[in-house]
């Protein structure tokens, strides 16, 4: 995903430490789920704590290009939801960015809403900015 963006090794680096900091620490409340085709990985979504009590956060939701559009990010989205509403989560954050466009309109569709916008300048090798989107889920 991160090529297909413009970014960098920066990305790169930002997300194995969050998979590996999950791996390394995974928690009650927490889990990871995958939607697998033909034995081969498509796509992923994490659920982490946050540190308010009740609050989790969606983290890597990543589906793989040739896979968009099929239905496979609203079947996560649904798992993810399920799993948190029975893990006793009454909100729910994510950060995206303003190029994953159908990502945003996905999370738009499952009740999240924007409620913050940060400039990053560290993602893009060549130093333009990527737009990170703060969403918020109320009441699950």
């Amino acid at each position: 995903m991160p090529a297909e963006y413009g970014w960098g090794p920066a990305f790169t680096e930002y997300a194995a430490k969050i998979a590996v900091d999950f791996a390394g620490a995974q928690q009650e409340g927490e889990a990871l789920w995958v939607a697998e085709c033909g034995g081969r990985l498509i796509g992923s979504v994490m659920l982490c704590q946050r540190g308010e009590a009740g609050e989790g956060q969606v983290r890597l939701f990543c589906v793989e290009p040739d896979y968009r559009r099929c239905g496979v990010g609203s079947a996560l989205m649904k798992v993810v939801l399920d799993g948190a509403k029975e893990m006793g989560y009454t909100r729910l954050m994510l950060w995206s960015a303003e190029p994953l466009t159908d990502a945003i309109r996905l999370y738009e569709r499952a009740g999240f809403h924007i409620t913050e916008r940060v400039k990053n300048t560290e993602w893009r090798p060549d130093g333009d900015p990527v737009y990170e989107i703060k969403m918020v889920k109320e009441c699950l």
